[in-house]
């Protein structure tokens, strides 16, 4: 008998699966880990907590000319702080990668990757890089504060009105496809990507997956599953068996409309491997019967 519901894939067992709480069967699939919940920051083993092997623990530490304030968001590579930039007195994100030094030399090339692909894209809804640099072989870079909340924050309470989700999707898509001009591809696109600041301007951020479009082999990558389950397209979920190109991102700004106007993600499972399995072989739940 399945677990999950044939119309929408709701979970339907009570029972702890794939040893993740529900909630955080949740938060993988609509791919807002952004925070990691208290318990397992703290937990021995955990996944990495803010300041662990990133910064040190004394008061008033800084990088570079930026004193990191407080902590706002953390990714399976690197952890973003409030901080002020000392020499201008301003507010600015700081970006350093998780375990720094003791990161591996792949982990460093992608962070560095990301800073460089990121800081060619100048354009009013993607979050602009400032700089990039390193202090005690602790790379970093520094992007526009943007104060507010994630689309993914914004969407949790209910459902946008059409309308609403269709201007804030054209002005992602047009922003995406500012990057496609440049030869990057997201490759990332989901809701906690997407920033939304007090002027109601959605700001896509979060390149750590992207890459350059050259049409070389570096787009496809064998075997390896690179994004968030509910929102990756189905060359993503082939693990390299289709080339990755510009219409993954289109994909996902699909999906992005679709988490919109319904609160969640086109495929929704217990397991990522069975998100994958309806990526590729299932049609998404009609809007209407989700949201009437």
């Amino acid at each position: 008998m399945s677990n999950f519901c044939r119309e929408c894939g709701a979970p339907l067992s009570r029972q702890v699966l794939g040893g993740l709480c529900g909630r955080c069967v949740a938060r993988s699939l609509a791919g807002d880990f952004s925070q990691p919940p208290s318990a397992e920051r703290n937990r021995p083993g955990g996944r990495a907590s803010f300041g662990q092997a990133v910064l040190p623990a004394s008061p008033g530490a800084r990088i570079g000319d930026y004193e990191p304030l407080k902590p706002i968001g953390q990714g399976g590579m690197g952890a973003v702080y409030q901080a002020r930039q000392l020499s201008l007195n301003r507010m600015v994100a700081l970006k350093v990668l998780l375990f720094g030094p003791f990161a591996k030399p792949a982990v460093f090339q992608r962070f560095r990757t990301e800073a460089q692909l990121a800081a060619r894209l100048q354009h009013p809804n993607i979050v602009t890089i400032h700089e990039a640099g390193e202090q005690g072989g602790q790379p970093y870079y520094v992007m526009d504060y943007v104060a507010g909340q994630t689309l993914a924050d914004l969407v949790r309470a209910r459902p946008l009105p059409a309308g609403q989700a269709a201007e804030y999707l054209v002005k992602i898509a047009r922003a995406i496809q500012f990057a496609h001009d440049q030869g990057v591809i997201h490759r990332d696109l989901k809701p906690s990507n997407v920033l939304m600041g007090p002027d109601d301007e959605p700001r896509i951020a979060d390149f750590g997956l992207a890459r350059q479009l050259t049409g070389h082999s570096d787009l496809t990558l064998t075997g390896q599953v690179l994004g968030s389950p509910g929102f990756i397209s189905p060359e993503q979920a082939s693990a390299g068996k289709t080339s990755v190109g510009p219409a993954t991102d289109v994909y996902a700004l699909g999906g992005l409309l679709y988490f919109m106007v319904t609160g969640r993600p086109p495929f929704l499972a217990d397991h990522p491997e069975t998100v994958l399995y309806q990526v590729m072989h299932d049609e998404p739940v009609g809007l209407r019967r989700l949201n009437p």
